[in-house]
């Protein structure tokens, strides 16, 4: 009796191993993934503000011109 209850503990043990095992690899999976779209969301962040900021640049620019061609006009 003592062994059939060793066995059948061994054996429940290993089940439980092993699906740990399979929820491990799942979740190594999906910490990869949550880590490249952290990635990718900051890099796009970080493109949308550089692409803002030399949008503010250039109409500071082109409204200094604007200034500049009515003054030139005006003489």
């Amino acid at each position: 009796m003592a062994k059939e209850t060793e066995s059948l503990v061994l054996r429940l043990l290993r089940e439980i191993r092993g699906t740990q095992q399979l929820h491990g690899k799942k979740l190594d999976h999906l910490d990869k993934r949550v880590e490249d779209l952290y990635k990718i969301s900051t890099h796009t962040l970080g493109v949308a503000a550089n692409a803002h900021v030399r949008y503010e640049s250039l109409e500071a620019r082109v409204d200094q011109l604007n200034e500049r061609v009515k003054r030139l006009e005006a003489k």
